[in-house]
């Protein structure tokens, strides 16, 4: 009599990183721009049966904006492209050990093709609703063509959720940390500048630039949105260049991270941190972007990725930084708790 046995099969955690990378590459990427290129395609064959300019405002009293049929036409596009850039960042290191996508990055690549048919059908729409007219003022409201492309890009994006492989919510772990041997009159202290990754300088540059070149074309259209878009557009500057360079120290005191233009600063006193620990960071995956970042409970000044110091306070909260010599902030802290517990 013989004994049979089925065989049982493991996916290791960089088998699961490919297949995760790839699914979000696919879904994430590759359908949104086919998507959005189909319906750029579509609305420039129907550019000769526009009137120009076209329609892309409307006010409480009808049309209150216009611009070209062309930069109508690629704007899903555009916008679709530099989303999946986006997604590709996200996707690019994997962020667990199981090589299961973090909340973040399944959230992002799900919202990638749902984004695309929202801008397709909603933009779509009000160009298709405007051929044959003779002028732009005539075009109707195209509110009925954004709800629809609203809620069918959120089925979208449900539905590529649901086809992404689970995500990991176990939260990072912990790299080693060489420990310090401190004598109990000692007293040790740590302390460095981080600024903003180049990369995540030319998003925020980005953002900042396409919102100054919308409110100049909103304010020659005569729209009352370019107030708004200015004001928008101030707020962000002036969040982007004092949230661009931290100080971070650590000793005896805690932790204190605080602006180069001296607010904002998060201050951590050692009395407060129950534990402090030497993770990875990746910015766009685990946090969603760079800069003052709330995620899976924790809070985040994100400048760039890597080696990052995380401190779990009493309360519960987590505060993650990323900076250069991670490692020796975090043994300077851990040896100020072995010190403070002694």
């Amino acid at each position: 009599m013989s004994n049979t046995s089925t065989p049982s099969f493991s996916v290791t955690g960089a088998e699961q990183a490919r297949v995760t990378r790839s699914r979000v590459i696919l879904l994430g990427i590759v359908v949104p721009i086919v998507l959005a290129a189909a319906g750029a395609l579509l609305m420039i064959s129907w550019i000769p049966e526009l009137p120009s300019p076209v329609a892309t405002h409307w006010g409480a009293d009808g049309v209150n904006g216009t611009g070209s049929p062309w930069l109508l036409a690629v704007t899903p596009l555009g916008i679709t492209v530099l989303f999946s850039v986006f997604v590709y960042l996200g996707a690019l290191r994997e962020s667990t050990p199981s090589g299961l996508p973090t909340v973040n990055q399944k959230f992002i690549a799900a919202m990638g093709p749902g984004l695309a048919l929202f801008l397709t059908i909603g933009i779509g729409g009000s160009v298709a609703t405007q051929r044959g007219l003779d002028s732009a003022a005539a075009a109707p409201d195209p509110w009925l063509w954004l709800v629809a492309g609203g809620v069918l890009g959120v089925a979208l994006a449900a539905v590529v959720w649901l086809v992404l492989p689970r995500a990991d919510r176990s939260g990072p772990e912990a790299l080693p940390v060489e420990t310090l041997e401190v004598a109990a009159t000692e007293r040790l202290f740590w302390t460095g500048m981080v600024s903003m990754a180049p990369l995540g300088l030319a998003l925020i540059g980005a953002a900042v630039g396409i919102l100054i070149v919308s409110a100049i074309l909103a304010a020659f259209a005569g729209s009352g949105v370019a107030v708004l878009v200015i004001a928008v557009t101030l707020v962000l500057f002036g969040a982007a260049v004092t949230t661009l360079r931290w100080r971070v120290s650590v000793g005896g005191h805690g932790l204190s991270v605080v602006s180069i233009a001296g607010w904002p600063a998060v201050r951590v006193a050692i009395d407060e941190v129950t534990a402090a620990r030497l993770i990875d960071v990746n910015p766009v995956g685990d946090f969603g972007g760079w800069g003052w970042r709330w995620a899976g409970g924790r809070t985040g000044i994100i400048l760039q990725g890597g080696p990052a110091i995380e401190v779990t306070r009493r309360s519960g909260r987590t505060l993650v930084v990323p900076v250069d010599d991670a490692e020796t902030a975090v043994a300077v802290l851990q040896a100020a708790i072995a010190q403070r517990d002694a």
